[in-house]
């Protein structure tokens, strides 16, 4: 995910947040996340929201002084697959597929 001049995502594909400059690859930060496996990242309002194979939402800040895990749960499990459907934010609202399964979570109040 691009936010301004700096790149984030899961480094390795193995659940590790990273932050990354844009224009020159230096890796700011990169650290472990609150889940396990490799993870799909959504952006909106200065947050980042990664996705765990592990089932686990974390709400992390875009930022790239630091990795700074802001919260994060479990979601629902469905079944034995490991989650990997990309979140989607769309008009205040974090949707997430867990197995058959779309959960909504409003996340702007």
């Amino acid at each position: 995910v691009l936010i301004g001049d700096y790149l984030y995502g899961d480094s390795d594909d193995k659940g590790a947040p990273y932050c990354a400059d844009l224009m020159t690859g230096e890796v700011k930060w990169k650290g472990r996340g609150p889940g396990s496996g490799s993870a799909a990242v959504a952006a909106a309002d200065g947050c980042l929201y990664f996705h765990f194979a592990d089932g686990t939402m974390a709400l992390i800040e875009a930022s790239p002084g630091e990795n700074k895990v802001l919260s994060s749960f479990k979601l629902p499990k469905e079944g034995d697959r490991p989650s990997w459907a990309h979140p989607v934010i769309n008009d205040g609202k974090l949707y997430v597929r867990e197995g058959d399964s779309i959960l909504c979570y409003e996340i702007k109040g």
